[in-house]
């Protein structure tokens, strides 16, 4: 996972997004016995990757809804 956040610390993509939600879940239930704290903190990224992800999707169907009715309009 080398590189995959952009300047602005977003994952570049909804894969990468889906590998740092993966790798959150790996940890949290590798080391849910040696760092109990860390597993409170985990479930709290993979909500906020996950509701990132959500958010992300919401935004590409709104742009492709918006773009089918420019589209529309102009014929």
């Amino acid at each position: 996972m080398v590189n995959i956040v952009d300047k602005t610390g977003q994952p570049r993509s909804d894969e990468e997004l889906q590998e740092a939600i993966d790798a959150c879940k790996q940890i949290m239930v590798k080391q849910s016995l040696v760092l109990p704290l860390f597993t409170v903190h985990a479930g709290i990224i993979i909500n906020c990757l996950e509701e990132l992800q959500h958010l992300r999707r919401m935004l590409a169907e709104a742009r492709r809804k918006r773009l089918e009715q420019s589209e529309e309009k102009a014929t």
